[in-house]
């Protein structure tokens, strides 16, 4: 029998709701079980308990949501729980942990058309243009695929445009490179698509540990015509 606890607490939980413990167990058909469920989420960090009732921090879901998904739940109904405005949030508060400046939304002129960058982030050393996928269902193959070639095709429109960048103040132009990267809830099945690194949620720390200034494997684009800022 799959238990259902973990995925309706994350549907309670959304935008910073509280679920009063003993009500919740009471309601179930089979409380000795949901509250053996709860007890595990307490215990391994998934859940806090705060005057009688359960809550559940961005981190939190985060985490539980993709363990959700490790364990073999539908991701289409575990990212459906999730809203993708805290998905992207989670990834932008964890940037800047690490770091790094950061804007969300980054919307450019390229060509006829507009272009967005759902995270733009950078420090010293690196600068990352960040796609948020919150859909999972089709996340393998010619989707994920097309995601990496959409994101190169930005960021490239982006290294061309290096002024737009001197606005948000990122320093360091004449030598800057941009690495597109796509964001995922749950893991894909591969680590790359011609060298746009997909990286899944969970795991953007370690990934940010793992940058190297000095050489990488995944797709890094220079930011061109940076000189003529100087003039």
């Amino acid at each position: 029998m799959i238990d259902e606890t973990p995925l309706t607490l994350l549907k309670l939980t959304r935008k910073g709701k509280a679920v009063n413990l003993d009500e919740f167990v009471t309601k179930n058909p089979k409380p000795q079980f949901t509250r053996a469920t709860i007890d595990r989420l307490l215990d391994t960090g998934m859940a806090s308990i705060r005057d009688g009732f359960l809550i559940m921090n961005p981190t939190q879901r985060m985490i539980l949501a993709e363990r959700l998904i490790h364990e073999g739940r539908d991701p289409l109904r575990v990212s459906r729980v999730l809203e993708w405005q805290e998905f992207e949030s989670f990834a932008n508060d964890s940037l800047i942990e690490n770091g790094f400046r950061t804007v969300k939304h980054f919307i450019f002129k390229a060509g006829v058309g507009r272009r967005e960058i759902d995270i733009l982030a950078w420090n010293d050393n690196f600068m990352l243009a960040t796609d948020c996928k919150h859909w999972l269902r089709g996340i393998s193959g010619r989707r994920m695929e097309l995601a990496a070639q959409a994101q190169s095709q930005r960021v490239r429109a982006l290294a061309k445009r290096p002024e737009l960048l001197a606005r948000v103040k990122v320093g360091h132009l004449v030598s800057r490179w941009i690495m597109p990267v796509i964001l995922t809830l749950g893991n894909a099945p591969k680590r790359s698509f011609e060298g746009v690194p997909i990286v899944p949620v969970s795991k953007l720390m370690n990934f940010l540990y793992g940058l190297s200034p000095v050489g990488s494997s995944f797709l890094r684009i220079p930011v061109e015509n940076s000189q003529s800022l100087l003039l």
